[in-house]
């Protein structure tokens, strides 16, 4: 998804973001000096592998840590408003309204113990001040928006009695009920099937045009990426490695890492015998990162200079930012 929308305004910007949680070796910072930008009906996929922070940052978004774990640096601006600035109850005010988010895993993020009318009537109360029919009225117009057939109807059924995939539209209705000017979607199609996969992602595209709303996709296929996202940040053992248009870090990506993960996709030529490279190594732990570069003790071009210096994000060409010594 690479077409240019006119007039585009930064929705979120989220500036040196750093989150950590105190653990019993010490302080481990697992988002670190963090900068994103999404602009109003634009799509930022943040991809990566597990562990490396992707969801840690959705939650800080979201303010969402809680101890053992803290913020501990950094601004997140939606709409020019430092969401870190504000009280509990304030940020209370934001969270499922201008900002909200749609959970990995639609099962355990749904209370089996009442009907899916629940938390949208709750939502709808809190944040657009509905009650009673008026309610209920655009509770079930929510649903049809997501495509559930039967919404009056299903209203009132539990969790259980509905499909993974219905379960999923459910959380984002629930995540629309408050009209959000940023939706996060944290890995939304993980242990759906490959069909279900593309419906749902059809339907966040299709609400976006509706709705203008700017999206985080979090997740690590880079093939949702380059179809439903507008740009990418590529995020290593904490750290953006790589930010770009989706065109230019398809076309011509700058990070060792970036270009690993890209030569590991299967492509038309690949076979049930091809053998497709691999990154060499295992993410390092937070606990004990290697000095300079995170990722050079996995990198073919390591240099003495990469153990020595940390490299930071830089513009390598107009709009493609890498942090590497030798993205050139």
């Amino acid at each position: 998804m690479t077409e240019q929308l006119e007039n585009a305004k930064p929705v979120l910007e989220v500036r040196n973001l750093t989150t950590g949680f105190q653990t019993d070796v010490g302080w481990v910072t697992a988002v670190d000096d963090v900068s994103l930008m999404i602009e109003q009906g634009r799509t930022l996929g943040l991809v990566g592998e597990s562990g490396c922070g992707k969801s840690v940052t959705g939650y800080s978004l979201m303010r969402l840590i809680a101890p053992p774990g803290r913020i501990s640096g950094g601004e997140v601006l939606l709409e020019g408003e430092d969401l870190l600035k504000l009280t509990e109850r304030q940020m209370r005010q934001r969270r499922g309204g201008r900002i909200a988010m749609v959970f990995q895993e639609p099962m355990t993020s749904l209370d089996p113990l009442y009907m899916v009318k629940d938390p949208l009537l709750e939502t709808l109360a809190i944040h657009s001040g509905l009650r009673g029919a008026p309610a209920h009225k655009e509770a079930q117009k929510l649903l049809e928006q997501v495509a559930i057939p039967g919404a009056a109807t299903r209203l009132t059924n539990y969790p259980h009695q509905f499909s993974g995939g219905m379960r999923q539209r459910i959380l984002i209705a629930t995540a629309l009920a408050g009209r959000p000017r940023v939706l996060i979607a944290d890995e939304p199609t993980t242990a759906l099937d490959v069909t279900v996969q593309a419906q749902i992602l059809a339907l966040l595209r299709a609400l976006q045009a509706e709705t203008g709303t700017a999206i985080l996709l979090i997740t690590h296929n880079l093939g949702i990426v380059a179809e439903n996202c507008h740009h990418v940040a590529v995020m290593y053992a904490g750290r953006i490695v790589e930010r770009a248009s989706v065109k230019s870090l398809f076309q011509k990506p700058s990070h060792p890492y970036t270009r690993g993960l890209l030569a590991a996709i299967p492509g038309p030529q690949t076979t049930p015998r091809t053998l497709l490279p691999a990154i060499p190594g295992t993410v390092p732990s937070l606990h004990n990162l290697p000095s300079g570069c995170r990722f050079r003790n996995r990198c073919s071009m390591a240099a003495d200079q990469c153990a020595k210096e940390t490299p930071v994000l830089r513009e390598v060409r107009p709009g493609h930012f890498a942090a590497c010594h030798f993205a050139d």
